[in-house]
C-alpha cells in the first residue's frame, strides 16, 4: 500500500475498495443514446423543422406516439375534447413539451438497459425527472436563452447514478441510502474512487453534450467550488434540493437548507420565489411521473 512520506509517521493513503476503471465501465454500461429519438430531438431543435417531419418521426415510435398523446390529454392542458391524432397533440403541446419528452424517453431507455428496478432506482429516476422540470421552470422565470439545456442538465445530473446502479446495485444501493449528501460522495469515492458526478460527466461527454451540461452535471454537489460557474450549475443545486425537500429524490432534506444554500442567495433567490417555483411545477411533475410509469 502506498505511503505519505511526511518525515513523520506513516500514514496510508486509502485505497477504494472497489476501484474501477471509469473510462471502461462507461463504455461498457452505456449503450448509445437511441438514433430515432437523437434524430427528432434534432428536428425539434430546427426552427425550420416542419410539422409533418416531426409528426412523421413521432408516429415511427409507437412508445413516444402514447406519451405525447397521454400528455395532450391530461389536466395540464385541460382541452375540450379528447386528442386521438399525432399531428393535433404537437399543436395542442408545442414543440418545447414534445422536446421535452424526447429527451426524457431517450434517457428513460438508458436508464432502464440492464438496469433493475428497484424502488431506489425508481427514485433516482423520478428525482431527475423533478429536477429537470424545476431547472426548465427556474430558466423560464429568470427569461434565461437555452430551456432546453437546463432541462438536460437537470435530468442527467444523477446519470453517474445510474451507472453505478448497473455497476453494483446491491452495494451501490446501500450507499445511495445514506441520508446525509457529504457522507454519500465519500462513500461512493471510498469504494470506487470516484464520485456518481465524475462518473456521469464522463457519460455526458461520450454522448457529445455542450461543456456547459457536462461541468453542470459535475459540480451539481459544489457549483460554487467549480473553477468559473455557470448559472445554470447554480439552477440545477438549487432544483436538486427542491425536489428532495418534495419527496422527489432517496435523500429527505429540510427546507431551511434552500435558507442557507450557496446557490439560492449567489442568484439572490428569496424563500418566496423558491415557493412559487415549486407551485409553478408540482402539477407538471407529477404528471410527467406518471406518464413514464
Amino acid at each position: 500500500m502506498l505511503q505519505q512520506n511526511t518525515g513523520q509517521l506513516s500514514h496510508p493513503i486509502p485505497v477504494p475498495k472497489k476501484r474501477i476503471e471509469i473510462d471502461s465501465l462507461v463504455d461498457q454500461k452505456m449503450p448509445p443514446s437511441p438514433n430515432g429519438l437523437l434524430r427528432l430531438s434534432e428536428l425539434l431543435r430546427d426552427y425550420n423543422s416542419s410539422r409533418s417531419a416531426i409528426v412523421r418521426a413521432i408516429s415511427h415510435d409507437p412508445i413516444l406516439t402514447a406519451r405525447v398523446l397521454r400528455l395532450a390529454n391530461s389536466p395540464i392542458y385541460s382541452l375540450e375534447r379528447e386528442i386521438v391524432l399525432v399531428d393535433t397533440a404537437v399543436t395542442a403541446i408545442g414543440n418545447q413539451s414534445i422536446y421535452d419528452i424526447v429527451i426524457v424517453e431517450m434517457a428513460a431507455r438508458t436508464f432502464n438497459k440492464g438496469i433493475n428496478q428497484t424502488e431506489v432506482s425508481q427514485k433516482v429516476w423520478e428525482h431527475s425527472l423533478a429536477v429537470a422540470i424545476i431547472a426548465r421552470e427556474i430558466s423560464g422565470v429568470l427569461e434565461m436563452r437555452g430551456l432546453e439545456e437546463a432541462f438536460i442538465c437537470g435530468l442527467l445530473h444523477d446519470f453517474g447514478k445510474f451507472v453505478l446502479l448497473n455497476h453494483d446495485s446491491e452495494d451501490y444501493e446501500e450507499i445511495l441510502k445514506i441520508n446525509n449528501e457529504f457522507e454519500m460522495l465519500k462513500a461512493e469515492f471510498d469504494t470506487y474512487g470516484y464520485t456518481h458526478a465524475e462518473v456521469g460527466s464522463l457519460v455526458a461527454r461520450r454522448w457529445n453534450l455542450p461543456d456547459e451540461v457536462c461541468y453542470s452535471i459535475l459540480n451539481h454537489h459544489n457549483p460554487t467550488q467549480s473553477e468559473q460557474p455557470k448559472i445554470v450549475e447554480h439552477i440545477i443545486d438549487i432544483a436538486d434540493i427542491l425536489a428532495n425537500i418534495n419527496g422527489y429524490g432517496v435523500r429527505s432534506e429540510e427546507e431551511e437548507k434552500l435558507n442557507y444554500s450557496e446557490s439560492a442567495m449567489k442568484l439572490g433567490f428569496s424563500e418566496n420565489f423558491i415557493e412559487n417555483v415549486w407551485e409553478g411545477t408540482k402539477d407538471k411533475v407529477t404528471e410527467v411521473i406518471n406518464s413514464f410509469k
